[in-house]
């Protein structure tokens, strides 16, 4: 009987450890949408980035959340993407839910009427000292997300 040397059991608890750490402590990490056609909101849809206000600096680096406005409101399969230098391929947010109020501040009005406002969660993503872009995604969808629906500076 031959024993097996002890560099390939280690080469196979290294490829194991590896292929674990992906999980990322179970933690979802948000799968992007691939590039296609552009996300179009369903028709008749209005929508406005609210918080952070556009083209508003000293934005927390852990902001949060971002809140739309939109009439009538979006699907929840919708969420937000945001960019940065960093970040040129984008990170997704959670799916929109109603927004909670008092929405922090600065938040610009949307510019129709009848706007539901709704949040798209960013958790502790940290983007110290980014020009952050705003879009919007349809996460039921294959397509590239819609926008830019504004911008904003983190401190």
């Amino acid at each position: 009987m031959t024993q097996r040397p002890v560099w390939i059991a280690l080469a196979v608890a290294g490829t194991i450890a590896t292929a674990f750490s992906g999980c990322n402590g179970g933690t979802k990490v948000p799968t992007l949408p691939t590039p296609g056609p552009t996300c179009s909101p369903p028709a008749g849809t209005q929508t406005a980035l609210v918080y952070p206000a556009p083209n508003s600096t000293a934005i927390p680096d852990q902001f949060g959340q971002i809140v739309i406005g939109s009439a009538p409101a979006l699907p929840s399969s919708w969420n937000v993407v945001v960019t940065t230098a960093i970040s040129p391929n984008g990170v997704g947010g959670g799916k929109l839910v109603a927004a909670a109020t008092p929405i922090p501040s600065p938040t610009a009005t949307p510019g129709f009427a009848g706007a539901v406002y709704q949040s798209s969660s960013f958790g502790s993503a940290n983007f110290p000292g980014e020009v952050v872009t705003v879009f919007l995604n349809d996460t039921a969808s294959n397509c590239t997300p819609s926008g830019p629906l504004g911008q904003f500076t983190t401190q």
